[in-house]
């Protein structure tokens, strides 16, 4: 991860005055311990304690924020703990590097006033410092990940109890619906086979919206797939077979899963609202799972004329259902200008 970061001041400062903390209770235990004078003798005295002191403080603080923040943080959360690993070593070779030079450039006038401790004695002792450091970065950042997890939990379940109240305050008996969907397809079969076709798929499609997927929802891409392509013909039966819609697909990862009904959603927006007989500028839906990566691409020129009303309560809800199931690990993009709308979900596995 680039150490070109945004820095999080709030979590920054909590370091800063742990790490400040904690340096001044060394500080007062090394004192206690071997008096005064030559704890402050080892810094030198004068001018160059405090210099030492707040160097020491604000290297350190910098160290672990950028451990645990942009270091153990995202090789916990999104696993690519080969890449992280390279990160540490170079971040830990420039910390050494600028680390002796201070030692015997800077702060020390010469080698002689830099005591007994030899070139030798400091790389050892950095590599120690610098394997504790690791070491504490990571135990705090998995607790901070298991804060974060359980925080997304309660905050999926809050989502899926406002669903599930959602869906009784406006649910229909789905025995009642299926029976009379049951009794639609047979009245409708001789006399009328593109309606009973329509009943046949609405009905196939329900079924998948009321199954029940687990606690986080999420189904097999290629499933959520085979409704896109439901939606797809009820539509071309509705409008006569005449919708221009070009729809692509390869899904190479057979593991790959989707929240259940995220791209439907989408997929029934551009229907809505997506001028859907214009041959030069057909629904685009593209659908491709392959590198560890899920890409969905669907893009519409927008219809003219009146427009049918909407809250944009399904692209909220497809967005928020992303970010809690897949945080940093995914983007989710809208472009929209006066004729066009393009979303492109990227998600990698």
């Amino acid at each position: 991860m680039s150490l070109a970061f945004r820095i999080k001041w709030k979590e920054f400062l909590v370091i800063f005055l742990i790490y400040g903390i904690w340096s001044v209770a060394v500080f007062l235990f090394l004192v206690q311990l071997q008096g005064f004078d030559k704890t402050v003798d080892q810094f030198e005295g004068g001018i160059n304690l405090y210099v030492s002191f707040t160097h020491t403080i604000i290297k350190g603080t910098v160290v672990f924020y950028v451990l645990i923040y942009h270091f153990a943080i995202p090789a916990i959360m999104d696993r690519r703990w080969g890449k992280v690993s390279v990160q540490v070593i170079a971040f830990f070779t420039v910390l050494t590097i600028y680390e002796y030079y201070w030692t015997f450039f800077v702060h020390r006038s010469d080698r002689e006033s830099a005591g007994n401790l030899s070139p030798d004695s400091f790389f050892i002792t950095t590599t120690i410092l610098n394997i504790a450091s690791t070491v504490i970065s990571y135990f705090v950042a998995v607790a901070i990940c298991s804060n974060v997890i359980r925080r997304i939990k309660e905050q999926l379940e809050r989502e899926k109890l406002k669903a599930e109240l959602a869906a009784i305050k406006y649910q229909i008996n789905p025995h009642f619906l299926f029976n009379s969907l049951s009794l639609i397809y047979t009245k409708t079969y001789k006399s009328n086979p593109e309606a009973s076709q329509a009943v046949h798929l609405l009905s196939e499609i329900m079924s998948y919206a009321l199954e029940d997927w687990g606690e986080q929802g999420i189904v097999p891409l290629a499933l959520e797939a085979e409704q896109i392509k439901k939606v797809i013909q009820m539509n071309q039966i509705r409008f006569n077979n005449n919708i221009k819609i070009s729809y692509s697909e390869d899904i190479q990862l057979k593991d790959a899963k989707i929240p259940t009904l995220t791209l439907v959603t989408l997929v029934e927006n551009a229907f809505k609202h997506g001028e859907l007989h214009d041959a030069k500028n057909q629904v685009s839906i593209e659908i491709m799972a392959r590198n560890s990566k899920i890409n969905f691409l669907i893009s519409n020129k927008k219809r003219n004329g009146p427009k049918e009303l909407s809250k944009g309560i399904g692209v909220n809800n497809v967005q928020q259902r992303l970010n809690l199931m897949y945080g940093s690990t995914h983007t989710f993009t809208i472009k929209e200008d006066e004729n066009y709308y393009i979303t492109e979900i990227i998600i990698n596995i």
